[in-house]
């Protein structure tokens, strides 16, 4: 299982997302399908509102504010040795489509618990 969300840390790379949000989603979702090898039900890609309101100012100063945060979770703790694997496909890719117009940072995590009430039947 992978849950993908998508922040944008300014109303201008919110805008960007939005016009390219068919590719961004793809190039999560493909990346992370190809890398994790899951089913494509196990796969969800979030594209989120800016909440963003400011940055400390030597963040802002050392240029280090992203544009854009991706946190991937999963609850599979077998994959953790494929993250650096992950990320590095999903920036190839995003630098490819979208080029460097939007800075990216990816999280990825394992979360030691998990459960639902879903039929995936």
């Amino acid at each position: 299982m992978a849950y993908i969300e998508v922040f944008p840390k300014s109303t201008e790379a919110q805008k960007k997302l939005t016009d390219h949000s068919t590719s961004v989603m793809d190039i999560l979702y493909a990346g992370t399908k190809e890398i994790f090898n899951v089913p494509d039900h196990d796969i969800i890609v979030e594209l989120n509102q800016c909440t963003a309101i400011a940055f400390n100012s030597s963040a802002v100063q050392a240029s280090a504010v992203p544009d854009v945060v991706v946190k991937i979770s999963t609850s599979d703790h077998d994959f953790q040795p494929k993250f650096q694997s992950l990320c590095d496909h999903i920036v190839s890719n995003w630098n490819a489509q979208l080029g460097n117009t939007l800075k990216l940072e990816i999280w990825v995590n394992v979360i030691s618990t998990w459960g639902c009430n879903i039929d995936f039947g």
